[in-house]
């Protein structure tokens, strides 16, 4: 199975590097940053967002598969937020998504492939301080579904897998690139340091494995604690109730301190 692979400098995306290519897959890694993936790995240093030169990259090949991990984040309120810095959160985390699985979907189709995109449980259950994030991975969650139905008469399949939180890294520079004034700094200072955990890359990676080949893949998969109980409970739980329970999750909140433990 040949299979393009974005995010690949991440801790999430070299996991499902060396996972394939130990089962003997072949892997083409996209990232803007360089990576070195063992061999037979073939890796490209690309501006995800740059569709022509996604374009001249992937275009004509044979690819049986495509995993999207690519994302990045800041910490911040939405009233902190500027508008070219929620477009960047976008871009980021879901329109290149679509630039890689635009230009690869005729090969997709043609090998009845699949396509597994790595969301975040922040997708369905919005977080205060990651409003642009999830923005944006609702936005995958929407588009993950949407492309699901559009192409499974074609063979093909899209799994989304919502991750509970992992340290994968973005915590701590999401953390250092806060804004350091305004009336939600006292909350920014709580996430100094706070990294929790309900899952691990290596955990995604093996469900990315699943989704890619199992005889017949979920269209939706939770990695985690929180990506199980805090979906369910957000969606049965009056609004106010679920707002609540949400913030109480934040560091150094009750919640918070117990389930990150």
């Amino acid at each position: 199975m040949r299979v393009v692979l974005t995010g690949a400098a991440g801790k999430i995306g070299r996991q499902v590097a060396t996972r394939l290519l130990a089962d003997g897959h072949s892997v083409v890694g996209l990232d803007k940053q360089p990576v070195a993936l063992p061999e037979p790995a073939v890796t490209h240093v690309v501006d995800l967002s740059d569709s022509a030169a996604v374009r001249t990259l992937l275009e004509g090949h044979t690819v049986d598969a495509v995993v999207t991990a690519a994302g990045w984040y800041t910490i911040g309120a939405l009233e902190d937020c500027s508008p070219a810095a929620f477009r960047d959160h976008l871009e980021a985390n879901l329109v290149t998504a679509h630039t890689v699985i635009n230009t690869t979907l005729p090969a997709v189709r043609r090998q009845s492939g699949r396509i597994v995109i790595v969301g975040s449980t922040t997708g369905s259950v919005p977080l205060p301080y990651h409003g642009a994030y999830s923005a944006a991975k609702a936005g995958l969650d929407g588009y993950a579904t949407a492309l699901r139905r559009e192409v499974a008469e074609h063979g093909v399949t899209v799994s989304l897998i919502e991750p509970g939180p992992s340290r994968t890294g973005l915590n701590e520079q999401a953390a250092a690139a806060r804004p350091d004034t305004g009336p939600y700094t006292d909350v920014y200072d709580q996430f100094e340091g706070y990294s929790p955990e309900s899952t691990t890359p290596a955990a995604v990676a093996e469900t990315a494995m699943q989704a890619l080949t199992v005889t017949t893949p979920r269209g939706r998969y939770r990695v985690g604690r929180r990506a199980w109980w805090l979906p369910l409970l957000t969606s049965v739980l009056p609004t106010r109730i679920a707002d609540r329970l949400v913030r109480a999750g934040l560091p150094d909140r009750l919640l918070g301190r117990l389930i990150d433990r």
